[in-house]
């Protein structure tokens, strides 16, 4: 009866593994707990017609937060009042047992108004989950981690149990790389013993 436009997020055929589905399945639980201006909402869900999962979120037409940063010349005072509102949009969400596990300035985006949205937590977790029930039961070498190396914690490179700490972790990476143009550090070669050692 209506018409709106949506993100639409499925899994291709052939990408189906038990892995994806159920991390798939995570991220659309995650995202019916969440509900803030600072977070893309999610609207609907379903299964396709060949049994596949997808969801439908919150449409935001806008642009990374570093890439709108630099093309609208914004001052440290203006970048710091971004950056504040992806904290808030953070502390909800750890408030509500979610950990992201993945901000990066291409997850954090600026519609045209100027408001942040946080999205994608595929790799997101709830605090809550038993211990055993993600991809971790399988002991997956470090780049198999669900992780972009450049933002991630320590504890995310070293396999160990993620917190809302490792969010702040990864939120001060963000916050300098918005503040300088600039890594804390550089990784060269994506190889496991570079990766860890660098991070």
């Amino acid at each position: 009866d209506f018409t709106q436009k949506v993100a639409l997020k499925l899994i291709k055929r052939g990408m189906d593994s038990e892995a994806v589905l159920r991390r798939f399945r995570a991220e659309r639980e995650i995202l019916a707990r969440l509900e803030h201006p600072f977070i893309a909402r999610l609207i609907d869900g379903g299964s396709t017609a060949d049994g596949l999962p997808y969801f439908a979120l919150e449409y935001v037409e806008g642009s990374p937060i570093d890439r709108h940063c630099q093309a609208h010349r914004l001052s440290v005072e203006q970048r710091l009042a971004l950056f504040l509102d992806v904290c808030e949009a953070v502390q909800y969400a750890h408030r509500h047992l979610v950990v992201h596990r993945d901000l990066k300035p291409a997850n954090i985006l600026v519609d045209r108004d100027g408001r942040v949205r946080l999205l994608d937590f595929g790799i997101g977790k709830l605090l809550l989950d038993e211990p055993g029930t993600e991809e971790q039961s399988a002991a997956p070498t470090l780049l198999e981690r669900p992780m972009t190396p450049e933002f991630a914690s320590p504890e995310q490179v070293r396999g160990e149990p993620v917190t809302t700490a490792t969010d702040v972790y990864s939120l001060g990476v963000v916050l300098q790389f918005l503040l300088t143009g600039e890594l804390p550090y550089t990784i060269e070669r994506r190889e496991p013993l570079e990766i860890a050692r660098v991070v």
